[in-house]
């Protein structure tokens, strides 16, 4: 195999990441874009030892699971990578994924992996968007990242992800930026103004709220535009100027309040949730109401329980358990979201909910509390490992493990099952659609 080889191959599989797995000469190749049984032509564009990359340079046999995308931007898009397999094939490489993850990474040798959990809404189901500003031959543009960049925005016309307001708020917002030939932010120069648009609904309410994300606090023409999206829009409920004057790509900072109330309110299931700008809350309502009622199934409560919500966000989980509970004590580490976290449980009356603020690790210990259910719900990276130290000093009888990222759950989980636990069951769920993405809920009992 040399650099710039083209080559014939059958696509066998999918990896982690979406990408197509073929072999040529005993080795692996990585394709971006092909699918299980496709027949490709494609040219190397990295070696590495044992394994190499390349490029499709023509479909020659198409996968009989191959469909035909329904969005316009589906290949220039870095999302919804997977809109061209047919459904059922997702939900089979997703399954997969978890199993394979589990196996290869935490060391089990037959999890007890069940049956994926698959997502009726399809399309227009995430509460929650983001999109960059950039510029194109000198004139302002807003939209997504292009595949495999960080730097590269494409003009977005319509999103199949959120809904049709999204598009059209986002269409207003741009053409008002163009009109005032405003400044958009440089990521290499760190120049400009405008960075970020986020668009937040609440999917079962019809509540929405609009942040701007500028890199200074000073905008003049920022309450022209809230007047203006306000009158056009009757469903938008919250405005805010988002200011992050940091080089960090990240659309969040300091919010400031210019049209409306100061959150929105969003529904699961019976319950209500305040939602400010900056706290973390389930993109997908829909798969959220499973997968919180999967949880509170696997929790087994009587109503005499005490139980410890890790990574407690906006509080959710902790209040969707409560009510089974004698008590629920949440640990959040972002200021904002506790608060909205203690208006919540107020908001649903909820009055055996505590939420504490500080790092799980560091906040753990100090509880002299010994639960009999624990359940967390950790970003990406999964659980410091003194957090995993001081859960397993309390010993609580189980332990559920929620992820959207199966392969830090399984390192974590394979350092908790060594300390006298087993792994009863692993529930993937697609709250996700047409992304290689999948979350992931596991349930570990005390031997």
């Amino acid at each position: 195999m040399k650099k710039g080889q083209v080559f014939q191959a059958r696509i066998e599989d999918l990896v982690y990441g979406g990408k197509g797995m073929a072999r040529k000469d005993g080795e692996v190749v990585f394709l971006r874009g092909g699918l299980p049984g496709d027949l490709v032509e494609a040219q190397i564009t990295k070696l590495k030892s044992g394994w190499s990359e390349a490029k499709i340079i023509k479909l020659l046999q198409p996968s009989p699971q191959r469909i035909r995308p329904a969005c316009s931007h589906f290949g220039g898009c870095g999302g919804c990578k997977l809109q061209d397999l047919a459904y059922e094939a997702q939900l089979r490489f997703k399954a997969r994924q978890v199993r394979d993850i589990f196996q290869r990474i935490g060391g089990f040798s037959n999890p007890p992996i069940k049956e994926i959990i698959r997502a009726e809404k399809r399309f227009f189901y995430r509460n929650k968007m983001e999109f960059t500003f950039s510029t194109f031959a000198g004139e302002p543009i807003l939209g997504l990242h292009r595949a495999g960049s960080f730097s590269q925005v494409f003009d977005l016309k319509r999103c199949l992800l959120q809904s049709e307001l999204s598009n059209e708020i986002l269409a207003q917002v741009r053409e008002f930026v163009r009109r005032r030939k405003l400044s958009v932010y440089d990521l290499r120069g760190h120049k400009g103004l405008l960075r970020f648009l986020t668009i937040r609904e609440g999917k079962l309410t019809g509540e929405v709220m609009v942040s701007l994300v500028t890199a200074d606090e000073k905008f003049l023409e920022m309450s022209e535009l809230a007047q203006i999206l306000a009158d056009k829009f009757p469903q938008i409920t919250s405005i805010f100027q988002i200011i992050n004057p940091r080089k960090a790509s990240i659309a969040q900072g300091e919010p400031k309040l210019s049209w409306g109330e100061p959150s929105i309110t969003e529904r699961i299931a019976e319950f209500s949730f305040s939602i400010s700008p900056n706290s973390f809350f389930q993109t997908n309502p829909y798969q959220a109401a499973k997968l919180y009622g999967l949880v509170k199934g696997l929790s087994r409560l009587k109503g005499s329980e005490t139980v410890i919500d890790l990574y407690s966000g906006t509080g959710s989980i902790g209040i969707y358990l409560a009510r089974s509970a004698r008590r629920v004590i949440g640990i959040e580490s972002q200021e904002e979201a506790v608060i909205d976290a203690r208006r919540n449980a107020e908001l649903n009356g909820i009055g055996n909910c505590q939420f504490i603020q500080g790092e799980v690790r560091e906040i753990l210990p100090q509880l002299g509390k010994k639960p009999d259910l624990v359940v967390l719900d950790p970003p990406r990276a999964g659980m410091h490992p003194k957090a995993i130290d001081a859960l397993l000093e309390l010993h609580p009888p189980r332990i559920i493990y929620i992820s959207c990222n199966p392969a830090t759950q399984a390192r974590d989980l394979t350092k908790i099952c060594a300390d006298g636990y087993g792994l009863k069951g692993v529930y993937p769920l697609d709250m996700f659609p047409h992304t290689y993405h999948i979350e992931s809920v596991a349930l570990v009992e005390k031997v």
